[in-house]
This record gives C-alpha cells, sequence and structure tokens, in this order.
C-alpha cells in the first residue's frame, strides 16, 4: 500500500479524501482564508513592531505608548492555552470563536484605523490563528478522510501556501495594507477615499468565513468525545518550531515583498514581483503533481537547500553585482522555502508517542514565533537605523543568512525525524 501511495502524486490522493463541496470548503477554503488574514495581519504587525522598538529605544515623543505597544507581544503565548479553553468550553465552540474573531478583526483593520490600533488588532489575530490552527491540524489528523497521515496535513499545507498566493496576487494589483505598493496610476489626492476600496473584498471574505465555518463546523468536528481531555503529553518539536519561526522571520522581513528584494539588488519590483508570484505557483504544482517519492526525498530536498542558501548569500553580500540574476533567482528560491515550510507542517503532525493532542501544535506555533521574536529583535538591533550597540552596525544581512542556515538545516533534521517516523510506523 506504501510502495502504490509513493508512485502517486498528492493530486491523485486528495481527490480520494475531499469527495463533495461541503469537505473541499471545510478543510481547503476555510484554513486558505483564515490564513490569508493570518498573513495579512502579520504584515501590518511586523513593521508596527520595528517603529515601536525604534520609539522606545530613542524615547521619541509618545514612547510610552510604544512601550505598551511591545507588550502586545505577549499576545503570542495565547495559542498556550488552547488546550484548556478546549477543555472548558469545548473544541467546537473555541473553534468557531477563533474564526469568527479572525474575520471581524480582520474587517475592522480595513477600515484603516490609526497604526497603533492596527498593530494591536494583528496581533490579536495572530494570537486566534493560533488557536484555530491548533484546533483545525487535530482534528484534520483524527478525523476519517481515507488518507495517510502526510496527505491529511498536505490538505493544509497546500491551503497554507495557496493563502501565501493569493496575497502576493492581491498585492500585485495594488489592494494593500502596504500603502507603497499600491499601483502607480492611483491619483494620491483620492488615496483618503480609494483605501476604503478593499472594503468591497473584505466584507464578503469575513461574511464567507463566518457563514462557512458555521455550515461546516460539524465535519471539521463531527463529535468531542470525552477522552480528548485525557490524551498523553506530547515532545514539542523544537526544531520545527525553530524552522517555522526562521520562515516567518525571514519572509515577512524580507522575502514577502518584492520592492524590498528590488532594494536589496537594485532591481525594479515590477520585474521582481512576477518572478517571486511564480515562485509560489510551482512550488504548489510540485506538490501537487510530483510523485510523493520525489517530493520526500531527503537527498533532492538537501540539494534545493543547498541552492537556497547559495542564492541567499549571492542576494545578501553580492546583491549588486549582478542585480537581476540575483535577483530573480532569489525570488524563485523562495519556492524552496515553501517546500520547506511544507515538510515542517508535515513533521509537525506526527507524533512519537501515543495520542495526537491540540497543545502539540500550539507549542510548536507559540515557540516559532518566540523564535520568530528573537530574530527580529537582534535583526532590528543590527539595522542602521535602530543599532544602539556601534559593533552591531551593519551586520543585518549576517542575521538574515544565519536565519536562512537555521531554516535549512531544521528543515533537514525535521525531514530525518519525520523518515524515522514513517520506518517506525512501518514496522
Amino acid at each position: 500500500m506504501g510502495e502504490e501511495i509513493k508512485k502517486k502524486t498528492l493530486f491523485d490522493v486528495l481527490q480520494l479524501g475531499l469527495k463533495n463541496s461541503s469537505d473541499v470548503i471545510a478543510y481547503l477554503f476555510i484554513p486558505l482564508i483564515a490564513t490569508l488574514f493570518f498573513i495579512e495581519a502579520f504584515r501590518t504587525y511586523v513593521p508596527g513592531i520595528y517603529i515601536a522598538m525604534f520609539h522606545v529605544v530613542f524615547q521619541d515623543e509618545g514612547w510610552i505608548g510604544s512601550l505598551m505597544l511591545l507588550l502586545t507581544l505577549l499576545l503570542f503565548f495565547v495559542p498556550l492555552f488552547t488546550n484548556y479553553l478546549c477543555k472548558k468550553f469545548g473544541q467546537k465552540k473555541m473553534y468557531l470563536v477563533s474564526i469568527f474573531i479572525i474575520a471581524l478583526v480582520r474587517l475592522i483593520i480595513a477600515c484603516h484605523l490609526s497604526s497603533i490600533i492596527e498593530t494591536v488588532l494583528a496581533g490579536v489575530i495572530i494570537a486566534f490563528f493560533g488557536i484555530f490552527i491548533s484546533i483545525f491540524l487535530k482534528r484534520l489528523v483524527q478525523n476519517d478522510l481515507n488518507l495517510e497521515l502526510k496527505a491529511k496535513v498536505s490538505i493544509f499545507s497546500i491551503a497554507f501556501i495557496g493563502a501565501f498566493l493569493l496575497d502576493s496576487l492581491i498585492r500585485t494589483i495594488g489592494f494593500s495594507l502596504d500603502i507603497s505598493l499600491v499601483t502607480s496610476h492611483l491619483n494620491p489626492e483620492l488615496w483618503p477615499s480609494l483605501q476604503y476600496l478593499w472594503l468591497i473584498v473584505q466584507v464578503p471574505l469575513s461574511v464567507l468565513l463566518i457563514l462557512f465555518s458555521i455550515r461546516t463546523n460539524t465535519i471539521i468536528i463531527p463529535q468531542e468525545k470525552m477522552g480528548d481531555a485525557e490524551e498523553l503529553r506530547n515532545e514539542p518539536l523544537i526544531l520545527t518550531a525553530c524552522g517555522l519561526g526562521m520562515f516567518f522571520f525571514l519572509l515577512f522581513n524580507l522575502f514577502l515583498y518584492p520592492n524590498a528584494i528590488a532594494q536589496y539588488t537594485g532591481t525594479l519590483s515590477a520585474i521582481i514581483g512576477p518572478f517571486l508570484t511564480a515562485s509560489i505557483i510551482l512550488v504548489l504544482l510540485y506538490l501537487l503533481f510530483a510523485k510523493t517519492s520525489i517530493v520526500y526525498n531527503i537527498k533532492i530536498n538537501l540539494c534545493f537547500n543547498l541552492i537556497l542558501l547559495l542564492a541567499l548569500a549571492a542576494f545578501l553580500f553580492l546583491g549588486k553585482a549582478s542585480p537581476y540574476p540575483i535577483g530573480i533567482l532569489m525570488a524563485l528560491s523562495v519556492a524552496i522555502m515553501f517546500l520547506n515550510t511544507h515538510l515542517l507542517i508535515i513533521n509537525m503532525s506526527t507524533t512519537r508517542k501515543p495520542g495526537i493532542q491540540i497543545s502539540q501544535f500550539s507549542k510548536n506555533m507559540t515557540y516559532g514565533l518566540l523564535f520568530l521574536i528573537l530574530m527580529t529583535f537582534l535583526h532590528d538591533f543590527t539595522t542602521d537605523h535602530a543599532f544602539t550597540i556601534e559593533a552591531f552596525q551593519g551586520f543585518g544581512p549576517l542575521i538574515l543568512f544565519i536565519g536562512g542556515c537555521l531554516f535549512a538545516l531544521m528543515t533537514l533534521l525535521a525531514h530525518v525525524q519525520l523518515n524515522q517516523f514513517e520506518k517506525g510506523r512501518v514496522k
């Protein structure tokens, strides 16, 4: 049976598990849109924290407010309480509540309030996305879909990467929270009115997410067994969390933005943007239509990661030597980052001890965000505009490269763990 699966593609396998429109909505549409809101919130939150740190370090006017804003980092610990909340209120209720909050808060952010309020609300979305993903992944693994474990978790992985693709397409046409990415033909004088155009899209997206979650919640959580509260404790898989943290750090500090890549290499973002979008399309096609024996071949993935590190080194340290070849190579190499994340998500969903539990996923999410915070602070104090220790000045590219090395290393170690789990299960 295992050999037959290896000869198939993920697309072939998923057709067996997602048999009707309700399954597609429950397992693909809802996590895709929720992840899209998470991505948009993260893109708001990271710059907000950088700005707050700057004001606190130099004690600019209003720095006390910025210090209070930094305390929103405590929201990243909220997912750790998912298991407790589910025991107290039930998985189904917390699943729906987390989706409602994500959808409604994202709608409020679309109204373009003050930057401080937007940053706080973005932190709320990140926190409740951690609750949502923990419950969703547990039920995804436990539900009977006539699929093996890796194929089940790949459903979320495809939705997760698909959300990044949708976000990239949205930003390409200019509907973004990032004002600098607004298309050039828009009249700046009309911006106070035009910025609310996104509400035309955001309102139906938020409404659909809420309505579909209500309609399909019994598919995700068909019943809650009392035995769920007695699950055994699983190991937190620190290396997987570290890998996820490095993924968030690299993307939300640099590689999610064509204009940031263009600035590093001295190229045009209009040229880099399509290649960045193409890289996400390529990885989705690879995951869906390549044979699973190829996708999970550690030797192939080792070669991919070597390419990623070479591209990253060239980009960070030689970016303007051959700007367009290096910029385009780096944009395409982002596909490898998403492939690594797919492997990390798959490994995160395997357990070395009996039982699959919510705390396993919530810990990985929380620890991943903590690694992100650590690297973000290091990067912030090595950039020219916010350093306080002179010896750190100019080490920003080195911190990014170290993050890339950790990302590649953690992915390969997670892949080794995944292979060991598979061998043990076969025996």
